[in-house]
């Protein structure tokens, strides 16, 4: 298959997937290539793709059926499997000559991974599953800024890789195994989270030592001049905590699921993860006092009210 007329199906048109979808359509019509077709729970979200010339699904089916490559950007893993149970039944209703390839960006547990490869296997169909997850925040999706893992066989890993860079993502990291990619994907959220606990803990005592948490952003502006850590840090300088409400980039919802998920990842191989089980507490304390809206920065501000 080649990337330029390959015929692209996009489910889920959430916060990150809407971006993604825009800027996938985006640089498709400018570089001449096929449009890509989008389908979401939230029927009119696909007119924000569509302005800029993408086909939109009258339903699931009709993804299964026209597409070569269908991208998937879910809430969680129950969506995953929901959607790809769909697929499946769809294509079943069908003579399909054309291989279908899944690649599925959603952060979700290697077992969630394993069970759509057993679902796909029992279903002999022509479908093959990639698990593609993506780092960045909505900002990094925004402008095309992402960091894209790519599963699967080298050609697959290669088509998804033409596809993906430069339209929603800026570089691609090959991760041969589907479940692998999934743990990948989860040990890269929690060194994020780790960041985000040593942050927090550091300007806790800073602060309470005498100095400033403003004075404290100034030696990470020097030391660690990267724009995750600089924009978590900002977020934490606030003395309520005001930033990680309102600007919020991954919520604790997601925070705890991602944290939770290292934390299992760990044990499987018989590790512990002490930072993990700490930021996985203190997110729990905003979500006990707070707003689970909340950026998951705001474990910061737990800090400082405990």
């Amino acid at each position: 298959m080649e990337a330029s007329t390959v015929r692209v199906g996009w489910i889920g048109l959430g916060t990150m997937g809407l971006e993604m979808a825009r800027n996938l359509q985006q640089h498709r019509a400018r570089t001449g290539q096929t449009p890509i077709t989008v389908y979401n729970r939230t029927h009119a979200k696909c007119a924000l793709v569509a302005e800029h010339g993408a086909h939109v699904a009258v339903s699931l089916a009709s993804i299964a059926q026209t597409c070569t490559v269908v991208f998937l950007s879910l809430r969680d893993d129950q969506a995953v499997k929901d959607i790809v149970t769909q697929l499946l039944d769809s294509i079943a209703l069908e003579t399909r000559d054309e291989p279908l390839l899944i690649a599925d960006l959603t952060t979700v547990h290697p077992s969630t991974t394993q069970w759509v490869l057993h679902k796909i296997s029992q279903a002999n169909t022509k479908v093959r599953f990639c698990q593609t997850p993506v780092w960045g925040a909505p900002p990094a999706a925004r402008s095309a800024n992402l960091v894209y893992v790519t599963s699967g066989s080298n050609s697959d890993s290669a088509l998804l890789a033409e596809i993906s860079v430069p339209a929603f993502a800026h570089t691609t990291i090959a991760c041969d195994d589907p479940v692998r990619a999934a743990k990948f994907k989860i040990m890269g959220n929690f060194m994020i989270a780790g960041i985000l606990e040593t942050l927090g803990e550091a300007m806790a005592v800073a602060h309470e030592s005498g100095i400033s948490r403003e004075l404290y952003l100034e030696f990470v502006k020097a030391m660690f001049p990267v724009a995750p850590i600089l924009g978590y840090a900002h977020k934490m300088v606030d003395e309520d905590g005001e930033a990680s409400k309102t600007q919020v980039g991954f919520n604790i919802h997601g925070g705890m699921k991602d944290v939770g998920y290292a934390i299992d990842v760990a044990k499987s191989a018989g590790l512990d993860l002490p930072v993990a089980e700490l930021a996985h507490k203190h997110l729990q304390w905003v979500l006990d006092n707070g707003d689970e809206n909340w950026d998951w920065s705001s474990l910061a501000f737990a800090l400082r009210k405990q």
